[in-house]
């Protein structure tokens, strides 16, 4: 099995991208690769236990689940997620760090992935934070 390791900055403090990328109301307006819209969402990662959503796409909807396992304010969240036609759940965690100039560093890895699918995850999770990114921009800065 492989590995996805992203790392991103961003110019806010990690409190607020720990809200942007963990409580529902936020992850639904980024959540998925562009041209898609998540739908029939049970998606907070601010706590433990199960999450869904469906994502509408071009190519129809499809169903994304998985199990909230460990939740640190402000600094990680780590998720299983099975995506329909794979056959095992990978890991994905989120993590968050001071950049010391009052901004985050974020990291996403997703373990337990083969090849094949680190390199859809390249394209799928770039595009998706690239969303995130978006939102960011437009969103007032909380000190």
């Amino acid at each position: 099995m492989s590995e996805l390791r992203i790392e991103r900055e961003y110019p806010i403090a990690p409190a607020q991208l720990f809200a942007y990328v963990t409580e529902a109301e936020n992850l639904l307006k980024w959540w998925g690769p562009e041209g898609t819209t998540a739908t029939e969402a049970n998606l907070d990662l601010t706590r433990l236990g199960p999450w869904s959503l469906v994502l509408n796409s071009a190519r129809g909807p499809f169903e994304m689940r998985g199990v909230v396992k460990n939740v640190v304010p402000p600094h990680a969240v780590e998720f299983t997620m099975n995506v329909p036609g794979e056959e095992v759940d990978s890991t994905v965690r989120f993590e968050i760090a001071s950049d010391g100039k009052g901004g985050s560093r974020f990291t996403l890895v997703q373990s337990g992935i083969t090849d094949e699918m680190v390199e859809m995850g390249k394209h799928g999770w770039g595009s998706t934070l690239g969303r995130l990114e978006k939102l960011i921009k437009l969103a007032p800065k909380v000190a």
